[in-house]
């Protein structure tokens, strides 16, 4: 049975720290004592413009108007490409820290530590793009505001 307490959480917390990239404001709660939900709230990328330019069939002003979505960790391959799938994979395995999967469908068996659920703003609070005003370049570089100060992306950067 699905469980995540205090202690869980806060082992989640620490691996979280360790992938989320500089300037990305976030937050961690527990849903129902199964669910480990992480909001991200602010970040230098336009995340409906990305989805937008991933997925063209969308418009982006759909969510826009509404300021939050909600992310499906087993397909971010359909929504981000680069450097940013690349940062959503590592949220993703941090954010299983401590999780298994022993669960059968075909015996329909579901046996797992905890669910995770990602969410781009609050449905009272929406997400804020902190990233200059809306230009050409920024959906094109996105992968810059993942840069250090050696120039070397996230994903070539030994973590400590």
């Amino acid at each position: 049975m699905a469980n995540v307490d205090q202690g869980k959480k806060a082992l989640i917390a620490a691996a979280l720290k360790q992938v989320v990239p500089a300037g990305w404001k976030y937050s961690l709660s527990v849903d129902r004592h199964s669910t480990i939900v992480m909001t991200i709230s602010a970040a230098p990328v336009d995340f409906f413009e990305v989805v937008h330019t991933k997925r063209k069939a969308r418009n982006p002003e759909s969510n826009r108007a509404s300021g939050n979505m909600s992310l499906n960790h087993f397909h971010l391959g359909q929504v981000f490409d680069g450097e940013l799938l690349e940062v959503f994979k590592r949220i993703t395995a941090a954010l299983n820290t401590g999780n298994h999967d022993r669960s059968d469908p075909m015996t329909d068996y579901f046996d797992v530590g905890h669910y995770v659920e990602i969410n781009v703003g609050r449905w009272n609070k929406p997400f804020v793009c902190t990233a200059p005003p809306h230009t050409a370049e920024t959906v094109e570089s996105a992968t810059e505001y993942f840069r250090d100060e050696d120039g070397q992306s996230s994903s070539e950067t030994p973590r400590g």
